[in-house]
């Protein structure tokens, strides 16, 4: 008699807990924004890469992680093609972790290819100067992780011109 109230007691308190852990209530309130973009020369083989830096803010009570970002970069609203950050092949507690209340810097590799954007783009990408008076911005989706659920979050950022 007193393991069938303790297991009704255990249920009526957990209960609630364990179907907002499983709904993944709080997930989509992770904020992502664009922090930097920094231009990368390469002299010797003529290509360009930028280092992309997301903001991950997980402004909920819960542990959460990231398994895979995917977005489209635009400088001065051409697209420079898309990318992409991936720790599906990492485990939970190797991925980066995004504190409650707190916010996390991840950043990304990302190739510039000459093919894929206009001769005037390239040479603004690969003069410093002109690279730092650009408008950044980029469109995508990550997937956030909590212990039980994972769900994408849509998001779209930029930085102005300096």
């Amino acid at each position: 008699m007193i393991g069938v109230i303790a297991a009704v007691v255990a249920v009526i308190v957990l209960l609630p807990i364990i179907l907002e852990t499983l709904s993944g209530q709080g997930i989509t309130n992770v904020q992502i924004s664009l922090s930097k973009v920094q231009v990368i020369p390469n002299e010797s083989n003529k290509t360009t890469s930028l280092q992309v830096t997301f903001a991950l803010l997980n402004p909920t009570d819960k542990a959460l992680t990231t398994s895979r970002i995917e977005y489209e970069l635009f400088a001065n609203d051409t697209s420079l093609g898309n990318g992409t950050v991936s720790y599906q092949d990492i485990p939970l507690n190797g991925r980066p972790q995004l504190y409650p209340e707190n916010t996390i810097f991840i950043p990304s590799m990302f190739l510039v290819e000459p093919s894929k954007v206009t001769p005037e783009m390239y040479e603004k990408l690969t003069d410093s100067k002109s690279a730092e008076h650009t408008t950044w911005s980029v469109r995508g989706e990550a997937q956030i992780d909590s212990a039980f659920t994972t769900l994408p979050k849509q998001f779209e950022a930029s930085i102005p011109q300096s």
